[in-house]
C-alpha cells in the first residue's frame, strides 16, 4: 500500500512540475496521426514526425491542432536548485598616499674599512 501511494505521489509531482506531463498528450498525437493518415494514405510514421517536429511549422488549417501535440510547446520553466550561499568577497580599496614619499639619504652606507670580512666565514667554536 505504501509502496503504491509513493509511487502515485511521485507521478503526480513530476507531471506537475517537470515536462513529463506531456506524456498525457499522447492520444492527441495518434488522434491525429490517423487524421493525417486519412487525409494521405501515404503517410508514414517517421514523415508524420519530420513533418510536425523536424521541419519549420506552416501557419495552416490545423495549426492550432499542431500546437496541442506532445513536446511541441514548453508548458513550465522550472528549476528545482538547492539555494546556495554565495561566499562575500572582502572589499578591497586602495588609497592613494597624499604625497609622494621623500627618498632620504642613507647615513654611514659604506661598510667600515676596518671590519674584517673574511671573520665572518669561520667554523663554529665550542665554548
Amino acid at each position: 500500500m505504501k509502496k503504491a501511494v509513493a509511487i502515485l505521489l511521485m507521478a503526480l509531482y513530476l507531471m506537475g512540475t517537470t515536462e513529463a506531463g506531456q506524456v498525457l498528450k499522447l492520444p492527441l498525437l495518434v488522434e491525429h496521426y490517423v487524421k493525417h493518415k486519412g487525409e494521405s494514405p501515404g503517410t508514414t510514421i517517421f514523415s508524420f514526425f519530420k513533418m510536425h517536429y523536424v521541419d519549420p511549422q506552416p501557419y495552416d488549417a490545423d495549426y492550432q491542432q499542431d500546437m496541442e501535440l506532445p513536446f511541441k510547446t514548453c508548458l513550465y520553466f522550472f528549476t528545482l536548485t538547492p539555494p546556495s550561499i554565495l561566499p562575500v568577497l572582502p572589499q578591497l580599496s586602495f588609497k592613494v598616499p597624499a604625497e609622494a614619499p621623500v627618498m632620504r639619504e642613507i647615513i654611514n652606507g659604506e661598510i667600515p674599512p676596518y671590519l674584517p670580512l673574511h671573520s665572518i666565514f669561520q667554523p663554529p667554536r665550542c665554548v
